[in-house]
């Protein structure tokens, strides 16, 4: 009998927690370089998770830039805008090119990657707060928190 309550209070107490555990969703950002010179690579792609929670949500930006550039560093950080610089490799340090999708964009001109994030407002008319911009494993990473 007593496991029995044990087991019922434990599946009562998931129920209520489990709208305040964050959602999170994956998505992948395919960002199209447009090729002006040299030899470029055909796209670059960002993972953007956001999590959902109670009163607002994460997006964290990861751009998959390693098999394009290297040495990545941090230029500046605003509500407005995220800039990251890197160093092409050897195999398109020739291109000139440039893409955008949505709120990031690359640009691939004399030898560096220039990556940027510019993030809307959010639901409240405000920017996004940026609560971690790094590098993490030669990646640019930025991860911004937006409030309802």
């Amino acid at each position: 009998m007593i496991s029995r309550i044990v087991a019922s209070t434990l599946f009562a107490a998931a129920l209520v927690a489990a709208p305040l555990a964050a959602m999170s969703q994956t998505n992948n950002q395919t960002v199209s370089i447009a090729r002006s010179a040299g030899t470029c690579p055909k796209s670059i792609t960002v993972a953007v998770v956001t999590k959902q929670y109670p009163g607002g949500f994460t997006m964290d930006y990861t751009a998959q830039t390693a098999m394009v550039a290297s040495n990545a560093k941090v230029l500046a950080a605003t509500p407005q805008h995220i800039a990251f610089t890197a160093t092409l490799s050897a195999a398109y340090k020739s291109c000139e090119g440039a893409g955008k999708s949505g709120d990031v964009a690359f640009t691939l001109h004399k030898g560096n990657l220039g990556y940027v994030i510019s993030p809307g407002k959010g639901p409240n008319n405000t920017y996004p707060g940026a609560l971690h911009v790094n590098v993490v494993k030669g990646l640019p990473h930025a991860n911004l928190s937006i409030t309802d």
